[in-house]
Order: structure tokens, then sequence, then C-alpha cells
């Protein structure tokens, strides 16, 4: 511009003029110009029955936590479903370990990842009384077994170990992959928890301050099988639905995040 020149002023309409005809020379100018409206939310899925039966079962493991199973009774279940993705949940109850019981990771774990294999159809393996030996500390109990049978299956792609995680870190959600060797190269598992997360609302996401590195956890015990898994360690505020409007509300939003996820593994699988 000359000096003493009056600055050019371009209006709205003389841009998208000017957009236009610098399309015809250049598409990729016109990539740059063009605006799309972002995508429509989908639709809920979680609804309010789906909360109360969460609701009754953190209810009901919470009163079971540190009781001995009934004799002739096993300390955890199995529910069996067809997809590929596994669900385990081995702190919903106390679990022996080091010569005592540690505290629980709480009977939400347990809500969510039933629920979770319920509306997904996915096996979930989940304490239901104490437990005699710490499922993800140790490999030599009855826990394990069942997991490695169905790893051994070959229908397995993908497992999913859910705990709680105290209310005070500054976390929605931790992901733990052992800095990323659970994940057995497929880093997108990763991206794409972190995508879907976000999407719920759980902004807050940690990267590997629980990696599942140490001692004999589930994520090490499934990728060491040649299964990719991701240790989920949830804020406690998002686990107990019973205590109230807030706490059942963020219960929904991981279990719809955690849907939708498991629902995008399963159709990845298929292609």
């Amino acid at each position: 511009m000359m000096s003493g020149s009056r600055p050019i002023r371009i209006g709205k309409r003389h841009m998208r003029l000017f957009c236009v005809g610098a399309a015809l020379i250049s598409p990729i100018f016109f990539t740059s110009c063009s605006t799309s409206p972002e995508p429509l939310p989908l639709k809920a899925s979680i609804g309010v029955d789906e909360i109360k039966e969460a609701i009754a079962i953190e209810k009901e493991t919470d009163a079971r936590s540190d009781k001995v199973a009934p004799a002739g009774s096993s300390w955890f279940d199995v529910t069996e479903g067809t997809s590929p993705i596994l669900i385990t949940a081995p702190h919903g109850t106390k679990p022996f370990r080091e010569g005592s019981f540690r505290f629980s990771d709480g009977g939400g774990t347990t809500a969510l990842a039933r629920m979770l294999g319920k509306i997904c159809n996915a096996t979930v393996i989940y304490t239901t009384y104490e437990s005699p030996s710490d499922p993800n500390y140790y490999d030599d109990n009855a826990f394990k077994e069942v997991v490695a049978k169905e790893l051994a299956t070959g229908k397995c792609r993908l497992l999913l170990d859910i705990h709680g995680s105290h209310w005070f870190r500054p976390y929605d959600v931790d992901i733990g992959t052992m800095n990323g060797k659970s994940l057995l190269g497929q880093e997108r598992l990763v991206r794409e928890l972190i995508s879907g997360l976000k999407e719920e609302g759980l902004e807050n996401i940690s990267y590997n301050y629980f990696s599942g590195s140490e001692h004999q956890t589930m994520v090490k015990f499934a990728s060491a099988n040649h299964v990719p898994a991701l240790q989920l360690e949830i804020s406690s505020t998002c686990l107990r639905p019973a205590e109230g409007d807030l706490e059942a509300h963020r219960f929904a939003q991981v279990l719809e995040a955690l849907v939708r996820y498991v629902e995008l593994q399963e159709r990845r699988k298929q292609d």
C-alpha cells in the first residue's frame, strides 16, 4: 500500500466472490474458504432403566465386598457374550494382596462392567465376593485361569480392564497401556477411546498414571497372550450412581462413551 493511501476494506460479499473466483483457479484454495456445518450429535442410547439396574448391581456388590463366598460357590462370576471385546472388573470387591485384604474399587466398577457387557453382548468376568487372590496382582488364581481360557479361544480382540480411582485425582479417566506396550502396535485403540470419552463430556483424560506395567496386571496378562488391552482407572465420582443425581449422570456419561467405543471396535473387526 502506498504511503498516505487509505486502507482497502473488503466486505463479506466481496470475500465470497473472491473465494469463488479463486476456486476456479485453485481447488485447494476453495477448501480453505468453504465452511461446513459441525456434524450433529448422536442420539443417546443409555436410559433411566439402565442406570436403575446399575444402582441395584452396585448396592449388591458393595454389600458382599468383604464377605467370603458361600461354600460351594465361586468368588467371581462370568457372563458370556458374543462380542470380541472382553471386559474385566477384578476389584469390585476386596482383593487379598501381600498378606491382607485391600480396599475395593467399589461396586460401581462391577456395575459398569456388567451393564457394558449386557448392552454390547460382551463377556464380562467380575468378582462377587472378597478375593482370596488379587486378580490384578497375581496370575496364579482361578480368575486369571478363566481369563486365559477366554483369550485362548481366539475370539477376543481387545480386553478392557475396569477400575476405580480416588476422587481426589484430577482426571476423569486414566488410561493404562504399559506406556503403549499393551496396545501391541494398535495406537488407534487409545486415540479412539480418548475421542469417545471427550465427546461424552469427559475432558480430563490422563495417560499411563497407572500404566499397568507393575505386578501381574490384567493388561500385562492379555498382551502377553497376544490380545491388546486397556486399563481404565475411572474417577470414583463417575462410579457411585446410587449416591445422587450428579453421580448417576456421570456414570451414564461413562457408560455411554464405553458402549459407543465397544460398538466401534466391533464394527472395525467386521470390516
